[in-house]
């Protein structure tokens, strides 16, 4: 990012308290975090300065790109991939009720995560990579704090669909969100728990792993479907 293409992002996102801030980080180091509050959120959200957490946010929580209108009031929310937990906390706000169980594999965005939704008492982080197998997988940085891909090596647990739902104690997930960077092509590739899905967003990422949309389209053989964006969006209600 370019020093005015930082300027602008920091600006738009807190006015003249970001561009202080963000001109204070390239001077002395410091603030190492900002705190931020966008309209319907009920609590203090932390952004690591100079990260991709600034376009994350904006994305997520002023844009509400994940946002989604169920016909139903969802009890139990799955995020895969939920990086510093802004998707988490928008859903958390959005529906109260809900038991929400957020899965994030990287360390740092994993502590940030546990920091942001600390607030939310129907949270549950869990620090994994959702995979096809459970056991131990490695962690590959593709774009930075922001996107990071999950490869065959260890280092990082990895836990399948089936062992999450277990461990969680989900029966059926009424909504499923997954931007995992390109695993999705093994998450969802001979998977056997669809069937416990009402409805699903994802991210594809044939780009950076070709197959990904296949695997995932098979899997929820079925399901409606439609894009927006980014996204697209399966649907078995």
């Amino acid at each position: 990012m370019s020093i005015r293409e930082g300027i602008d992002v920091y600006y738009g996102a807190f006015g003249f308290r970001g561009l202080l801030a963000i001109s204070s980080f390239r001077l002395f180091g410091r603030p190492k975090v900002i705190a931020g509050q966008p309209a319907g959120i009920k609590h203090p959200v932390h952004l690591r300065v100079r990260t991709s957490d600034l376009a994350v946010y904006h994305h997520i929580l002023l844009e509400r790109e994940y946002e989604v209108s169920l016909p139903f009031s969802p009890r139990t929310i799955v995020d895969v991939g939920a990086n510093i937990g802004l998707t988490t906390i928008s859903y958390a706000n959005q529906y109260p009720d809900a038991k929400i169980v957020a899965i994030e594999p990287k360390d740092a965005n994993f502590a940030a995560l546990v920091m942001n939704v600390a607030p939310y008492p129907n949270v549950v982080p869990i620090h994994a990579a959702l995979w096809n197998k459970d056991g131990e997988v490695a962690i590959r940085d593709v774009g930075g704090d922001w996107e990071c891909q999950v490869c065959e090596g260890s280092g990082c647990r990895a836990i399948t669909m089936r062992t999450l739902m277990a461990e969680a104690g989900i029966d059926l997930i009424d909504l499923l969100k997954v931007d995992v960077e390109g695993a999705e092509k093994e998450i969802f590739l001979d998977c056997d728990w669809m069937d416990r899905v009402r409805v699903l967003i994802v991210e594809l990422h044939d780009r950076f792993k070709p197959g990904c949309r296949e695997a995932v389209e098979g899997a929820a053989k079925g399901f409606r479907q439609h894009e927006s964006g980014e996204l697209t969006f399966f649907s078995a209600i």
